[in-house]
């Protein structure tokens, strides 16, 4: 878990799944709607089974990311877990399996800290969180916005953060570019 200037890291589990609905529901329709499932599924048409599929996330065990908190509030959520673990980013860009890649996909923020600089504190946090537990690669799945586009309720984060954080694109897209960094070196064969 990361502190300063009274912010907070921590990996969402269950114990935590109403600070996770909180951010979500306070972020905006779109959040609340999705509950950041997409990337668990091969295709996503039906809203009504998120909420189900979070409620298998959170009960299996195998948290898929972090929320910031200010003091005990929960504040944002980032979804980072492993890339082959997330079929529609994985599959739908025909990614070759890669055990050592992990993904950002959903980057959200309560209205109350946007245009604080706090997408970037909360990407900043989540890649030292990951490069100390010993992840070797990330790539985070942006979205490419107009100049003129709001962003302050995006649930995919734009591609100047991932540029603000030191990544460098791995893939162009008109829309969805993925960008890339190494953490560590990947961990040899044993």
């Amino acid at each position: 878990m990361r502190r300063d200037r009274g912010l907070s890291l921590r990996q969402v589990n269950a114990s935590l799944a109403a600070d996770f609905r909180s951010v979500l529901d306070r972020a905006g329709e779109e959040a609340h709607r999705c509950l950041c499932t997409v990337a668990h599924v091969e295709s996503w048409r039906d809203p009504s089974l998120a909420a189900p599929c979070r409620e298998r996330i959170l009960a299996s065990g195998r948290p898929d990311g972090f929320l910031l908190y200010r003091g005990a509030e929960a504040i944002g959520w980032c979804q980072a877990g492993r890339r082959d673990e997330l079929p529609l980013l994985a599959h739908g860009r025909d990614l070759p399996a890669d055990p050592d890649v992990w993904a950002i996909s959903c980057l959200v923020l309560v209205p109350e800290v946007r245009h604080r600089g706090m997408c970037h504190i909360l990407i900043r946090y989540v890649l030292e969180e990951l490069r100390g537990r010993g992840v070797p690669r990330v790539q985070a799945f942006a979205c490419r916005y107009r100049e003129d586009e709001d962003t302050t309720a995006f649930i995919e984060f734009p591609e100047s953060v991932c540029r603000k954080a030191g990544m460098t694109l791995d893939q162009d897209h008109p829309m969805r570019p993925i960008y890339g960094l190494a953490l560590s070196p990947p961990t040899p064969p044993a």
